[in-house]
Order: C-alpha cells, then structure tokens, then sequence
C-alpha cells in the first residue's frame, strides 16, 4: 500500500497510498467556533453506525449513457508520477486511478481480489520463499497498443525498490523486499519473488506505471512531469477505461473521455472533469451547478449548501483519513523529546476535533492509533493519555530544565517559539493553528503561526528536503494495508515521508517482522506495540479520524465516500 501526501486535504497517506496519503484540513464557516464536544461513548456509538461506502450503488443497467461528472480537487498533479517527490496527493491518486491499472481491487471492508479486467489470476504460490504469481488480462493494453506485461511489472520494481539511489521514490514499501521480477511462460506470466517475507504483498499491485516512464531515474522525474506520456512524449497514455484527454496546468482543469482502446465494459460517463476549486469557494460551487459532488470538509456553510439545494444529498461514511499535528523533531525547540510531549499533554484534542468534525454533524472522536483507523481491524486508542493538560505538560517542561517568567517558558535561556506553518486559504487549518495556539500558551510556548503559499506548503515547507517549520497540521489517509504502508512515515529517519526527521531505530526490526508475519491476530498485536512507540515519539500528534461526510446531486451513482472500497470508474454515472 502506499501512502499519499495532499497537501491541501491530506493523505498524504492514514495512512496511505505508495503508501499514506495526507489530506490537509479544509474549510469552517467562521473563526475558531467550535461545538460543544459529545461524549466518547456517545460519540463511539455514533461511529460504529456508520457504513464502510456511502455512495449510492446502482447496477450498470440503472445508469444511463452520457453525461459529465465534474469533481473538485485542491490540485492536479505536479507530476503525474505519483510516487515522484512532487506529487503524490490525495487529489493526485484520485486522478490517476481513473487510467493506471491495478492488479487487485478493494471490497467495502478492505478486503482485495483480482481485478479481472488486468488479471486472470493473482496467486500467492509460496510462503518460503515468498513468491506471487500474476497472469495479466491478455486484451490489457496501454492505449498506444503497447500490451500490459511482466516488463511494466519489473520496470516498477527497478525505480522503486531503493536499490538505485537516483530514482529517490517517495517510498519503497514492499519493494524494497522483492529480490525479482520475471517473466513467465508468456509476457503475460508475471513472477515476483521476495527476498524477505512480506505479507502487505497485494498492496505494490495497484497503480502500474508503463516501463518507459520508469526505465531510468531521468525518464521516472521527468517522462511524466506534465501529463501521462505516451514514449513519443507528445501523446496521452492510459491503461483504463478514461485517457486524459487534455490538461490544463494554468486553468487548473484536466478532463478525461472514454478510452477507445479501453477492452473492459465500456464507461457510462462521456466525460470526466477534474477542476481546481479553493476550499473555500467549493460550497458555492456546487450551488451553482458547477461540481457534482465534494467533501464537506468540516464546512457548516457546505453542509447548509447542500441540505438547501434541491436534489442535493449528503453521502457519510467511515473514512480513511486521519489528521494530526506534527512536529519537526530536527528544529531546536522540538528536538528534545520532553519538549514535544509536553506540547502534545497540552493539546485539547476533543476540542480540536470538534471544531472540524462537529462543523458537519459527524461523530466527533479523538484518535488514539497511528497505525490504524477506526473501523479497521486492530483499531484500539492508545493515546488516551492526551486529554489537554497544561499543568501536566508546564511539569514535564520543568523536567526538560525550563524555567517560567510568567506564563513564558524558556530553555536554555531561549524563549520556546514555535513556528506553526499551515497552507494559506485553509480555514481549518488556521481555526486548528489558532486553538493550537492558544492551549499551548497555557503551557508556556509561544506559537506564531505562519501561513503560506498553499502551492509552496509541502514543496517548499515541510518536505525532507527543507522541513522548514516547527509544526504544522496535515493528515494521512489510510489504505487497506496500515502495517506496512505506514512504516516510512515513521521510520528509518531519513525517509522521504519522514516528516519529523526522527524515529526509534527498534522500529526497523519490529516492522520487519510484522511485515513477515502471517497469522492476522499477532501481526495485529505486533502492529499495536509499534504504535506505542510512534505514540511516544510525540512527532506526530495523532487528532482524530475523518468520516466522510459529502454532498452530491441526486442522481449521481457508484462514485462518493468510501473506507476503502475500490470506485469502477467505468460504472460510475447518472441514473437519471
């Protein structure tokens, strides 16, 4: 699985897409308001009710012929290689999965089986040594007729499992334990073998890349940088049932038509339109006829819009998406360990989860696990500990060696000041900075918070490369693989999700063997005493999950919110 960075949703990455994916808030009707917090049991039992899909499903033969879906997104894609350092975002994986194939797709509860529209069979053949059978769907063709073979499939291992430095992935889960990739009796016949057990082995079978994108480290940063390039690097490419179509970098719009080329059921929808719209300007957007359906993003006036507008529902679900402070574990004020648990002890979660989740009516429940998310197998809260307590956190900064001159706290004779940076024209992210602010400055930090240029926030912010902040608010999304999607959020240290720039080096070896373990209850068990320890990192603050809660004309069917269930883009459409 992999994890995602969007970085105005995020999310990257609850994780996650290569594998997490983050997802940055969006936005509130007004200032730092928040709803008066319902109980943890009330609020528990409100979340258990809530279903895995949320869209309205409807049989091919209910949806009609035609029409246009139009969907809003933060961003297009910087490149259109989502694991390229650039990319890689909630919004980005949404738009690729419209024409990337994928080996295996994804039921309700997360659970994956072949897709048999890319594979006839999809076969763990061996635990010892491990090794995976694939047997392409032989009509699967790229849509200059270039056929879908083992080539595809070793050209992604080659750029993605760590080996050549010069590719530099976001991640390299999974991959990074294949020793090879071969070709069978056809080049159809795909056989990959690993080197170390993996047993998250289904989650490196979505979105393959052609071989000629990835076939050096110029081609995998560059072939794909401004659009999904055929090798002529002039036409379009797809290996779905859409193509793009054309891509409007400066307009912000990239509208995708039926692939002619495409040999599954043919797609319901004429058209697929992907356009940027602010968070902020989305709720009017859908009033006014111009998107179909959008996340409410913690917006009462989105959720207002759309109960008014006829035709109109609210779709909610479970979602995958988790959000969080996090705080660079590099900069001089949070490289002490005691420093960033006291600015976690001082964090009211339950208030801070409220002013967004409670915006929309959705259960408001703070998350205690960075590994899983509610509704998920293994879920269980162990960062009930961080219920926002100031004179808890001012002790443990006492223990840190700071001293107070009033409600200011010092260390090393330098004030503790922290720079929270947040993307500009977020409200929710800067109602969260703001609360942030002020129940730390019971504590005795001083946060400024620092908004910036959404287009520069994680390229030029909080990436590896620069880590440019104190703290800062984004979320992961999840994917149906929490144990080994989330390892590169966390550990090694210096890896390209590695936000926080520290880890605890034990975490390498217990992955390892969660990753190699086959029995379901201690794979579980190991994953929940890995994140203890990420808990007592305190370099990512875990806030709370994220249902989903949407609005969506009426008619509009088989796409919306869901958990993990995999969207068949070719049944998506109109029912009437």
């Amino acid at each position: 699985m992999r994890v995602m960075r969007t970085p105005h949703r995020r999310f990257r990455a609850g994780a996650v897409l290569v594998a997490a994916a983050l997802a940055l808030a969006g936005c509130t009707s007004s200032g730092s308001q928040t709803s008066e917090p319902e109980s943890s049991a009330s609020a528990s039992a409100a979340l258990a009710k809530l279903p895995a899909v949320g869209w309205t499903a409807a049989a091919r033969d209910k949806v009609k012929d035609g029409g246009t879906l139009r969907l809003p997104v933060d961003s297009l894609p910087a490149n259109w290689n989502l694991l390229q350092a650039d990319s890689g975002t909630v919004d980005d994986q949404l738009v690729d999965s419209t024409f990337l194939p994928s080996f295996v797709k994804f039921d309700e509860k997360g659970q994956w089986s072949a897709d048999p529209d890319y594979a006839t069979k999809v076969e763990l053949v061996s635990q010892d040594p491990q090794i995976v059978e694939i047997t392409i769907n032989p009509k699967a063709v790229w849509s200059d007729g270039t056929p879908i073979t083992a080539a595809d499939v070793a050209a992604n291992w080659k750029a993605l499992n760590g080996v050549d430095p010069a590719f530099a992935p976001t991640t390299t889960n999974v991959w990074q334990d294949v020793s090879a990739v071969d070709q069978g009796a056809t080049p159809q016949d795909v056989k990959i073998t690993f080197a170390k057990v993996n047993v998250d082995w289904p989650s490196i079978l979505r979105g393959l890349y052609p071989a000629w994108a990835y076939s050096s480290p110029d081609a995998f940063n560059k072939a794909w940088a401004s659009g999904p390039f055929a090798p002529d690097g002039k036409t379009y490419v797809s290996g779905g049932p859409f193509i793009l179509q054309t891509f409007d970098a400066n307009g912000g719009t990239a509208t995708f038509t039926r692939n002619p080329k495409w040999w599954g059921d043919a797609p319901k929808l004429e058209q697929l339109v992907f356009k940027t719209v602010s968070r902020d300007a989305v709720g009017q957007a859908f009033a006014n006829g111009e998107i179909d359906a959008f996340n409410l993003n913690g917006s009462a006036d989105n959720l207002k819009t759309v109960e008014s507008k006829q035709g109109a529902v609210v779709q909610r679900s479970l979602g995958p998406t988790f959000r969080h402070v996090t705080l660079n574990g590099k900069s001089e004020v949070f490289s002490n360990a005691l420093v960033r648990q006291a600015f976690a002890t001082a964090l009211d979660r339950k208030t801070l989860a409220a002013a967004i989740l409670g915006q929309v009516g959705s259960p408001v429940q703070t998350l205690g696990n960075l590994i899983f998310v509610p509704g998920q197998q293994g879920y269980v809260d162990q960062a009930s500990n961080l219920t926002g307590d100031p004179a808890a956190a001012k002790k443990l900064l006492e223990q840190a060696g700071a001293t107070f001159d009033g409600d200011k706290a010092s260390l090393n004779g330098k004030p503790l000041n922290v720079r929270f940076v947040i993307p500009s024209n977020n409200t929710n992210s800067a109602n969260i900075a703001t609360l942030v602010q002020q129940q730390t400055a019971a504590a005795g930090f001083t946060v400024t918070i620092d908004s910036v240029p959404s287009a520069d926030f994680f390229v030029k912010y909080v990436d590896t490369e620069n880590r440019n902040f104190d703290a800062t608010y984004f979320a992961w999304q999840g994917t149906p693989f929490p144990i080994s999607s989330t390892e590169s959020i966390y550990y090694p240290a210096d890896s390209g999700q590695n936000f926080p720039g520290i880890t605890d080096d034990s975490l390498g070896a217990d992955w390892a063997a969660a990753n190699a373990e086959f029995d379901p209850a201690k794979r579980i068990e190991m994953a929940n005493n890995i994140d203890k320890k990420l808990i007592a990192l305190y370099s990512t603050i875990p806030l709370f999950a994220e249902p989903y809660a949407w609005g969506a004309v009426g008619n509009l069917a088989n796409y919306g919110p869901s958990l993990f269930e995999s969207t068949t883009w070719q049944d998506v459409g109109f029912t009437s």
